[in-house]
């Protein structure tokens, strides 16, 4: 019975070991390896960015200047979107004096989107009669009273070379009858050319009168076509002058108490990037419009259109001056280069004719300074005249 026991225990504790065993080996294994998300290559450190060591001679020819990168109190502003719109009393609709049929000029119709100048010929209109009921038997009236004092005058005109054949008559009472009949004969023919154009197309009248253009501008809409028989006052087209337009600009009204009222606001096109030219429009008052929905309020600006580059409906970046104001490192714009990636970079004069690439994080840029979120520290000489040319000796196409 004790062997019994002690065979017992043996095995209890051969099984204790063998578990022991087997999960000490599992937490030794070796953990799986895992796939790196993403792989790079070539990577170059800022620390590594080239260095441009050039000679005094070089330096010179270069024309390099420097300045020092500053820190500066700017004041802050609200980048929006803003949609041109066409500026109140200038657009005109262009009405038909009377009316009449329309006519085409030198068998052109104008178009929509056509640009045409002030005094321009748009359609010529030619004017109904003043309606009769009895406009045909009138004209017929005045051919037979007319043809009778034809005849009547031919007639004494005959009488009248008679006597004066037979030496009882005067030769002047022969030419008096003859001009009468001349005069008598062309009313005659004129009645009757009356009566055929008549026929042709009732009520209208022998002039037209020329529709003219009231202001320079694009065409926006055109309501007719030539030969419609149009009545007075109908509207022919609308004509609208582009040469200043208005730019509509929603502010969230939380913001209008930060704004700068009364100071002009720079314009620039959504697409273009830091740089590009930048427009300035003036305030105008306008009627106050709203939007409830979204909590915002218009401010509108004017801004010259005379090249026509801005279209109503076209959407554009709005920069607007606020109250409070920032500091911010600034150097002039001159001084920021733009690789194909769009990155931005200057140039660090580090030690005389020494110079290192820094890349730098534009902000904005307001004139011809840059305000920067990222640059060197404040201090710093960024080269601004020959920048151009130092990333130029850098990737080989330098001087």
């Amino acid at each position: 019975m004790q062997n019994h026991n002690y065979k017992f225990v043996a095995i209890a504790c051969l099984l204790l070991s063998l578990v022991w065993f087997s999960g000490c080996s599992a937490s030794k294994a070796a953990p799986p390896k895992l796939t790196a998300p993403a792989k790079v290559e070539n990577a170059v450190k800022e620390a590594d960015l080239a260095t441009i060591k050039l000679t005094p001679e070089a330096e010179k020819r270069l024309g390099i200047e420097t300045v020092a990168m500053e820190l500066r109190d700017v004041p802050r502003t609200l980048d929006v979107n803003g949609e041109i719109v066409t500026p109140q009393g200038q657009t005109m609709m262009v009405a038909a004096p009377m009316a009449g049929t329309l006519r085409a000029v030198q068998n052109r119709t104008p178009t929509v989107g056509q640009a045409v100048q002030k005094g321009q010929t748009l359609f010529q209109l030619t004017p109904f009669l003043a309606p009769e009921r009895d406009l045909r038997i009138q004209i017929e009236r005045d051919i037979a009273s007319l043809s009778e004092r034809v005849a009547g005058i031919k007639q004494r005109k005959e009488r009248a070379e008679i006597l004066a054949q037979e030496k009882a008559g005067s030769v002047r009472a022969v030419e008096e009858a003859q001009a009468e009949l001349a005069v008598a004969e062309a009313e005659l023919k004129g009645a009757r050319e009356r009566l055929t154009r008549f026929d042709k197309g009732a009520l209208n009248s022998d002039f037209s009168v020329a529709i003219t253009a009231p202001l320079s501008g694009v065409i926006q809409k055109v309501s007719v076509s030539a030969g419609d028989a149009i009545a007075g006052g109908a509207n022919l087209l609308e004509i609208s002058n582009q040469a200043t337009v208005w730019i509509r600009v929603p502010v969230y009204v939380g913001d209008l108490p930060q704004l700068v009222r009364g100071q002009s606001a720079h314009i620039r096109n959504l697409s273009s990037g830091e740089g590009t030219p930048i427009r300035m429009a003036r305030p105008v008052n306008a009627p106050p419009t709203a939007d409830v929905t979204a909590a915002t309020a218009d401010l509108y600006f004017a801004l010259p259109n005379a090249d026509g580059a801005l279209r109503p409906g076209q959407r554009v970046g709005v920069t607007l001056a606020l109250r409070s104001q920032e500091q911010s490192l600034v150097i002039p714009w001159s001084a920021v280069l733009h690789d194909v990636q769009g990155g931005a970079w200057v140039y660090e004069n580090t030690v005389p004719q020494t110079f290192v690439r820094r890349p730098v994080e534009v902000k904005r840029v307001s004139g011809a300074t840059a305000v920067l979120s990222r640059a060197p520290s404040p201090g710093a000489k960024i080269v601004t005249v020959g920048a151009t040319e130092l990333f130029g000796t850098e990737f080989g196409a330098g001087k």
